[in-house]
């Protein structure tokens, strides 16, 4: 890793200071801390040794941020929100010819660097973009779980995820928030068979994922992302369906409002905000995977989950792109390519280096079946 420097643009927000902290904890490489206020970007370098360095950066100006990524040897973008920046740090990272990673997508990250896909990987560069806890984990769990179950099983028949998200947001990730459910609208819920997406029926389209007997089961609805799609394409052997908790007719209505009428933005942000204080369970956030196939003529099933709780909402979400950075360095475990963090990583390998970070990953194999997996996931 001699000679490396990760440079992180929002290095100062509170999911860069995270992402700043575990490189700074994990390896011995430069850093250097960007943004436009440099005196801000002075002070938090003052909190940490020799290695860790200021340097001002516009993301919004393309000679500012060449001049950044020049400084650089792997570029993490923290900055937001994403609406406006879009996909001007990935395009210059390009073309300083850097690797790249991204907490966020919106879709048209991935959709923009596709013209210089090709480019990407015969550079053996590594672009990985939607690198955060959602999407990000919510995605890559599953195919953790998939590969696991494969390893142990004849065949995979069935993947079905469940994920929930009550944590902190930012003001720019929800002004994201309201962007994106307004750009996409609310989708026909529906699943992947075997590669191929379906509308799903009204039984289907919501299910109900047990937490123990002092809080019973709670309902969990069909919902769709561009990551997810790409998931449920990548794993082409089996069913998908992913499903996420918004909870109550409540919830159901703000999140319409968003996504379906003229409300202005500031409302919007507003109304996402008290959605994700409404959707409070027994922790911040979870994802949950439960993968059923055969062995040997006999039904198995493989669960798995991760689990973040109070003053964890930040550091879920920046230790993924850390982790990314720091194993781009050390080149291992990453794909050159551009790819969203499902198909960028050895998901084995992965979830071993997010553990040894702190994540908290837990599985169960040989439950009889989806049903028995579902009224024993007690999340607490």
């Amino acid at each position: 890793m001699g000679g490396t420097v990760f440079g992180v643009i929002g290095g100062y927000g509170s999911t860069g200071r995270v992402v700043l902290s575990e490189l700074h904890k994990s390896c011995e490489a430069q850093i250097l801390v960007g943004g436009r206020d440099l005196a801000k970007a002075n002070a938090l370098a003052a909190e940490y040794s020799n290695r860790v360095t200021a340097g001002q950066v516009d993301a919004f100006e393309a000679r500012s941020l060449d001049e950044f990524c020049d400084r650089c040897s792997i570029v993490v973008n923290c900055a937001g929100p994403v609406k406006r920046l879009q996909d001007r740090v990935a395009q210059a990272a390009f073309r300083n010819r850097r690797h790249y990673v991204d907490l966020a997508g919106m879709t048209f990250i991935k959709e923009r660097m596709l013209p210089h896909a090709s480019e990407i990987a015969d550079r053996g560069l590594s672009f990985v973009v939607s690198a955060g806890w959602t999407p990000g984990l919510t995605e890559l769990l599953p195919v953790y779980a998939h590969e696991q179950a494969r390893s142990q099983m004849d065949s995979v028949e069935l993947l079905t995820v469940f994920y929930s998200d009550s944590g902190e947001w930012s003001a720019s990730a929800l002004r994201d928030g309201v962007w994106f459910l307004r750009r996409t609208g609310l989708p026909k819920p529906g699943y992947f068979r075997k590669g191929e997406w379906v509308r799903a029926g009204m039984t289907g389209a919501s299910r109900k994922l047990h937490f123990g007997a002092a809080r019973g089961a709670r309902r969990f609805s069909l919902f769709t992302m561009p990551e997810t799609i790409d998931l449920g394409r990548q794993l082409n052997e089996c069913d998908v369906f992913v499903y996420t908790y918004v909870p109550g007719f409540r919830n159901m209505i703000a999140v319409a409002r968003i996504a379906l009428l003229p409300v202005k933005e500031e409302a919007g942000i507003r109304l996402l905000g008290e959605v994700f204080r409404r959707n409070r369970l027994s922790v911040r956030g979870f994802v949950v995977a439960v993968a059923v196939g055969r062995s040997g003529g006999q039904q198995r099933t493989f669960r798995s989950q991760i689990v973040f709780r109070d003053g964890q909402d930040y550091w879920i979400n920046g230790i993924v792109p850390a982790t990314v950075a720091r194993l781009i360095a050390e080149g291992r475990i990453v794909r050159p390519g551009l790819n969203y963090l499902s198909a960028a990583v050895d998901p084995i390998a992965f979830m071993a280096e997010l553990r040894k970070a702190g994540v908290q990953q837990t599985e169960d194999w040989n439950l009889a079946g989806m049903s028995d997996a579902l009224r024993s996931c007690t999340i607490s």
